[in-house]
């Protein structure tokens, strides 16, 4: 029998390494099996906590709403009913500027507090109890809080803690954060030293740690010892600002307050949907967040803290969801560096051995480099023929993994097609001797050392990405060099380990990311983007390709092969409709209605041409993300809204704005900011923060009475004051009209929105 050639059998080799990486990562995201009523009581139950989950996603909980005052209600009842919790409901009214806008608010919060033996030291454990009013919020943010819940009830029937745990169910954080802005006024939060915040991106799959503070490592040690189901990648944090997700971590830590973000993050396409329910969740997600805060929370609550703030970044990522591991800058440089020392004696290694000399490692580094850009450039290029050439974006929304095994396709295309050009114009030694294999093996150590040495100059935590490469492939070019018949295979081995981490950063991106492009609103087709995500770790882990492929499979052989995939594949994408009902397309349906006229706007969330998913447009409406059409005016009581303008001293007055708002409505104020010189909102006098010409104010969830605010206003002249009054949910015949003529793969969000400009004069005796 004929044996296999080497070629085949490095080939043979490098399938199984890859096909055992996707294993090993697709089970890492493995629930824990729910855990039944019997459970001991100081264990997590998600058969215990599924009750609170239940009642929660009876409907929407909208701040300010009945809906959302009966669900406090009932939250303040079942934590009451916990022997040894202190239970407090808390109606807090205050100011918070979010960064553009200053927020009068009212919030509806529920908080329990178990007393610890440390007085005046406090665990915050946070999550927001209401809901968007487009679904029931099962995943956002019902899990959460029934988790939270059953955490107390452990905590409770456990040892007393060393620290007062202190539970914050605010009621307001769809409404812009601002029920975490309420919950730390009230008394029992001055004791709060370190927070855990529970959310959610997506109703489905374990829960990731999402984000954690800056400088923090001891809170990352902390979650490294205790959680039972670790999961979680600075490089998620290092995107994050880069995604319309914000949550109530944002509010703690601009208070003082370290933490750490802990949410679900699959199935993104429910989000704020009213796909958002109950048969979209799985068994165990309640699990295993409830696991990990229960865990989490009890080594936070164990006596003093583990150490203070760290030098630079904290860096963290789990391991297959076995383990965590988590270190500061310092750690992170010293790994570094010593993988440069490894890097340095082993191309030492090969120039003695091989005689591979510095400038062919240069030479060969500078392959890598070419072959890294080429292997970008076919999957870009055929993203950019679907999203600008053909007019087809966003295949790949409602079928991912055909994006994938595309872009992917693409970018091995580019790889290989890279080394069979380097070996056409080779000259001298042949391509699979000794000396070559060696030197496209120091290219590569090369290339993920400067790599690893820029993002590490950059702040960013992914440089951990790289020693994972470097180390083991370090050490396997010392072997190749001293055992030539195992190079090959010890380089190829060597690649497993940062295969692995590498895989493992990037396929929670993936699931987070790809859902989220269809509300970024980014003005164009996001299709190079998601190719880019998917090319360049697929060019960065095949890059063992490069050292070990050889005749007699030929890498323009295998190129044009994965050419052919990746062309079929930009056909499949062209040709495949990229929103299901599961998986919908967003809408945004205002009806605006003016002093003069009405008229709806319509917006699509993903930033694309609304197409032909609104019957009825012309060929240049279809090709806009936004239009207006005209309206009749509703049949609506008028704006509940009056302003007197008093007079003061020269050149300043006073104005007094009164509004009575529905339930879930909001009112924004904007007036130039040369003519205001403070105002006197829910938290007593202030003077306007931010920059900019214009100063804005908003009113959310209002008492079910009157709000008043006072407009302190300088000059003479008149002061034009825009009001816009938005009611979210409330339909109108228009709106409900044009929905009803929507395809079933389009989720609409309908708002009712009333404008008026008014134009304030000064009073004069």
């Amino acid at each position: 029998m004929k044996q296999p050639s080497a070629a085949v059998k490095t080939w043979t080799l490098i399938l199984a390494v890859a096909a055992l990486v996707l294993g090993l990562v697709r089970a890492s995201y493995r629930l824990p099996s729910p855990r039944g009523p019997d459970t001991p009581a100081d264990s997590f139950s998600e058969a215990r906590a599924w009750p609170v989950l239940r009642e929660l996603a009876r409907g929407p909980r909208v701040a300010g709403t009945p809906e959302q005052e009966r669900a406090a209600e009932y939250l303040a009842e079942q934590l009451r009913a916990i022997p040894g919790l202190e239970v407090r409901v808390q109606r807090a009214e205050g100011t918070w500027f979010n960064g553009w806008t200053t927020v009068d608010y009212r919030a509806l919060n529920v908080l329990a507090r178990l007393p610890g033996e440390l007085p005046g030291e406090a665990v915050l454990l946070g999550a927001h109890h209401d809901s968007s009013y487009l679904g029931v919020g099962a995943g956002d943010n019902a899990l959460a809080v029934a988790a939270a819940v059953e955490v107390m009830r452990a905590l409770a029937a456990g040892p007393r803690p060393t620290r007062t745990v202190l539970l914050g169910l605010n009621g307001a954080e769809e409404a812009g954060l601002v029920g975490a802005a309420g919950l730390l006024q009230h008394p029992w939060a001055r004791q709060a030293k370190v927070f855990l915040n529970l959310d959610a991106a997506g109703p489905r799959g374990p829960s990731i740690l999402f984000r954690a503070s800056p400088a923090q490592p001891w809170l990352l040690e902390a979650y490294a010892r205790a959680a039972p189901h670790p999961l979680g990648s600075v490089i998620g944090q290092d995107i994050i600002e880069a995604v319309p997700s914000d949550t109530d971590f944002r509010v703690f830590t601009e208070h003082g307050l370290p933490g750490l973000d802990i949410a679900l993050f699959q199935d993104g396409y429910a989000y704020h949907t009213p796909l958002d329910r109950l048969e979209r969740l799985e068994p165990g997600s309640l699990q295993h967040m409830g696991d990990n805060t229960l865990a989490l929370v009890r080594e936070l609550a164990r006596g003093p803290r583990p150490g203070e703030e760290g030098a630079g970044p904290s860096t963290y990522y789990d391991v297959l969801g076995v383990g965590m591991i988590a270190h500061g800058r310092a750690a992170a440089l010293a790994l570094l560096g010593l993988s440069g020392l490894l890097v340095l004696a082993a191309l030492a290694g090969a120039w003695r051995s091989a005689g591979v000399s510095p400038g062919k490692m240069l030479g060969a580094l500078g392959g890598v480099l070419l072959a890294v850009g080429l292997a970008l450039l076919p999957p870009v290029l055929g993203a950019l023929l679907l999203g600008f050439g053909l007019g087809r974006p966003h295949g790949w929304y409602a079928t991912p993994w055909l994006g994938v095994a595309t872009f992917g396709a693409l970018a091995l295309c580019g790889l290989l097609g890279a080394r069979a050009l380097a070996e056409r114009h080779r000259s001298g030694e042949a391509p699979g001797s000794r000396r070559v294999a060696l030197a496209r093996a120091s290219g590569v150590l090369l290339f993920w050392l400067l790599v690893s040495s820029a993002l590490m100059a950059g702040g960013l935590g992914v440089a951990y990405v790289g020693p994972w490469w470097i180390l083991p492939g370090a050490v396997a070019l010392l072997v190749a060099c001293r055992r030539p018949r195992l190079a090959r295979v010890t380089l190829v081995l060597a690649c497993l380990p940062g295969l692995l981490v590498t895989t493992q950063a990037v396929a929670p991106l993936l699931e987070l990311f790809v859902p989220v492009a269809g509300r970024l609103m980014a003005g164009f087709p996001l299709d190079a983007a998601i190719a880019l995500l998917v090319a360049l770790p697929t060019a960065l882990t095949a890059l063992p390709l490069w050292v070990a492929v050889e005749a007699p499979i030929r890498p323009g052989f295998v190129a044009t092969g994965l050419a052919v995939l990746g062309v079929a594949g930009l056909g499949a994408l062209a040709l495949t409709p990229p929103y299901t009902p599961e998986r919908p397309r967003r809408l945004i349906l205002t009806h605006v209605e003016h002093e003069e006229h009405s008229e709806l706007e319509l917006e699509a969330e993903d930033g694309l041409g609304l197409g032909e998913d609104v019957p009825g447009l012309s060929a240049r409406e279809r090709r806009s993300a936004t239009v207006r059409l005209p309206a009749a005016t509703p049949d609506a009581p008028p704006l509940p809204l009056s302003v007197e303008v008093v007079d003061s001293e020269a050149a300043r007055w006073t104005a007094t704005v009164r509004w009575r708002g529905a339930p879930g409505a909001s009112l924004t104020l904007r007036l130039p900011r040369e003519s205001i010189a403070g105002w006197t909102l829910s938290s007593g006098p202030s003077t306007p923060e931010g920059t900019g010409p214009e100063v804005a104010m908003r009113v959310v969830t209002p008492p079910s009475g009157e709000w008043t605010g006072h407009l302190e206003l300088r000059g003479d002249s008149p002061v034009t004051l825009q009001v816009r009054e938005l009611h979210p949910g409330r339909a109108t015949p228009e709106t409900t009209a044009l929905r009803r003529r929507l395809p079933a793969w389009v989720t609409l969000e309908e708002d009712f929105v009333r404008v008026r400009r008014l134009s304030l004069q000064p009073v004069t005796r």
